[in-house]
């Protein structure tokens, strides 16, 4: 009986074992499967923190897709190796050394690299403190570290977003965080983690306009993991995360001539335009070739209230005499005025206050004259033939009041171009054709209320040079994975146009016309050129700071024999007077395109 009631005790004590064993179990299993994040009071995610505990992570690249130019070079992704600091324990002699030897390596501040390394409570980039890019290393400053006794000091190789040689900025745009804009967009990439709130994305430019490609498929990053005393564990100490997809990210490829577009912003800077641009079309389809904008920005350091980043190729302002292309076309079209007529200047209008630029005026001259001589009272005399909704339907016709660049139609979502930001222009205030006369000769010298951007410029250009043929300048010809098989093609095509262009007849005798301005007008300083080119001048009235300014264009095409390229040039609020910036510029950028 003794022995029976010690086996039944035994029995008993062994299965209470067994249920509190099972429940330890469970407890735990319910911990660290299903519900880590609640298990205590202080709701304390135990799988969160201990991951953090024994692995330290930091970004190389962030996935995101590339641009490059025409033949393939990279405008974006510069491949640098930089200097990442890992959180783990050294000795006091080990942290000596790299307290010492560090900064002479790297040029650096000794107490800005002290206070850098000092704290490492993560892992931690040396990187600009303006940019907050990451440094590059030269071979000889890698050796060198590779010398230093000093666990924890990794060169890692990483990808800085714009290279410091950046090209096409303004065209590029940047990228930044927004919250709100990601909500509205992007929540299918929310929901599945290829995005979050504090993503990087497209803020200007084709950053923004081809978001939706560039965005790729996960980041590349380095690990360390440690253990509980911060030491690297032997064979799992730093290791290098990045997605097992080999199509992305996405290459972007651009219409635009690297070699071009650094020399025509090297140009715009020597000519000294402040505030201005330039646009490079590819004369037989109307391609960007480059587009250049000033001022220049960092596009890792954008101040609230500076708009330097717009660019100002796609901004309309004021055209000045460049207008009287439009105003030629238009009553060349209508027949407004008869072969071999000739007309008078004085030197003033007469009415409205209008003036010609020469002092004492042109005295008799042709139509054809008028044009290379960009005489005011003469175009103010033709525009009193020429009725305001012609004008317009010609300025339409032409390629202008419109959006030229390549874009779908529709409202919202539904409507996309390639640039961001493009303006429309207007010919009349409120885009409704004025029969007022005084509003129709301050047009026809391109003043008043008209408004043109200088990409629309150098596609008049273009449309000329095409018989009157409208076409819609690109600048992303095509998307591609990885593999180099194109995901998305953008072909050549023309713009949509309320009515068919201008006759070939009268396109054809405009840029001849366009040839006298360099012959014998306004454009003669041209005729130095390596190039024989053609194009027309403009000087628009405006202010700046209270101050009476001018607008300086120059627009045209080369070579004359077979052209290749159409240009639009303009340098915004000159002082009166003042040497003419767009016309120099425009000589030195044909210069460029010969040597091509």
């Amino acid at each position: 009986m003794h022995n029976m009631r010690q086996q039944r005790r035994i029995w008993f004590g062994l299965l209470a074992i067994t249920v509190v064993m099972a429940a330890l179990i469970g407890r735990l299993g319910w911990i660290q499967v299903i519900d880590a994040g609640s298990f205590s009071r202080r709701e304390i995610d135990l799988i969160g923190n201990s991951v953090a505990q024994r692995e330290y992570g930091i970004e190389l690249d962030s996935g995101r897709g590339h641009f490059v130019d025409r033949s393939g070079r990279p405008l974006t992704g510069e491949q640098v190796k930089a200097l990442v600091v890992f959180p783990v324990k050294r000795t006091e002699e080990e942290n000596e050394a790299a307290l010492n030897g560090i900064p002479s390596i790297l040029g650096a501040d000794r107490e800005v690299w002290r206070e850098f390394y000092s704290r490492p409570a993560v892992p931690k980039m040396w990187s600009d403190p303006v940019t907050g890019q990451p440094v590059p290393l030269s071979d000889g400053q890698i050796n060198r570290i590779a010398k230093l006794p000093v666990p924890g000091l990794e060169v890692m190789h990483t990808v800085r977003r714009y290279p410091a040689d950046a090209v096409a900025k303004h065209l590029i745009g940047f990228i930044g965080e927004n919250p709100e804009r990601i909500g509205a967009l992007y929540a299918k990439q929310l929901s599945r983690g290829s995005l979050s709130l504090s993503s990087r994305i497209g803020a200007a430019g084709l950053e923004k306009t081809m978001e939706t490609y560039l965005q790729g498929a996960g980041k590349t990053s380095v690990s360390l993991f440690t253990d509980g005393l911060n030491r690297p564990l032997a064979g799992l100490d730093v290791r290098l995360i990045r997605p097992n997809n080999p199509y992305y990210p996405l290459q972007i490829g651009t219409t635009i001539d690297r070699d071009v577009q650094e020399g025509v912003e090297r140009i715009l800077e020597k000519a000294g335009i402040a505030s201005g641009s330039a646009v490079v079309l590819d004369a037989d389809n109307a391609d960007v070739i480059a587009m250049a904008s000033r001022p220049d920005f960092d596009p890792y350091r954008i101040v609230s209230g500076d708009a330097s980043w717009g660019n100002k190729a796609l901004k309309a302002v004021t055209p000045g005499s460049v207008f009287k292309t439009v105003v030629a076309a238009a009553a060349l079209e209508e027949g407004v005025v008869q072969p071999g007529e000739t007309f008078e200047c004085s030197g003033s209008f007469g009415k409205y206050g209008l003036k010609c630029w020469l002092h004492g005026g042109h005295g008799t001259l042709t139509f054809e004259e008028a044009y290379a001589q960009s005489c005011n009272v003469v175009f103010a005399k033709v525009m009193q033939r020429l009725s305001g909704a012609k004008l317009q339907e010609t300025a339409q016709r032409l390629g202008l009041e419109l959006q030229v660049g390549w874009h779908t139609e529709g409202k919202g979502a539904s409507g996309w171009s390639q640039f961001d930001g493009e303006e429309r222009g207007q010919i009349f205030d409120g885009r409704k054709p004025s029969e007022d006369e005084g509003i129709r000769v301050q047009t026809a010298i391109g003043q008043r209320d008209v408004l043109v951007s200088p990409l629309q410029a150098a596609n008049l250009v273009v449309t000329l040079l095409h018989g009157g043929e409208v076409q819609s300048p690109r600048v992303v010809r095509d998307i591609r994975f990885r593999t180099g098989t194109v995901v998305q093609s953008f072909p050549e095509r023309n713009a949509e146009v309320p009515a068919d262009g201008i006759s070939k007849r009268t396109a054809d005798k405009v840029t001849s016309w366009m040839r006298q301005v360099v012959l014998s007008g306004t454009g003669t300083p041209l005729k130095q050129a390596k190039w024989n080119v053609a194009g027309k001048s403009g000087t628009a009235q405006t202010t700046a700071a209270g101050q009476a300014a001018v607008h300086q264009w120059f627009v045209g095409y080369g070579p004359i024999e077979r052209p290749k390229y159409a240009v639009a040039v303009v340098a915004l609020n000159e002082p009166e007077n003042g040497a003419n910036r767009a016309t120099r510029a425009f000589r030195e950028i044909m210069d460029l395109l010969e040597r091509q």
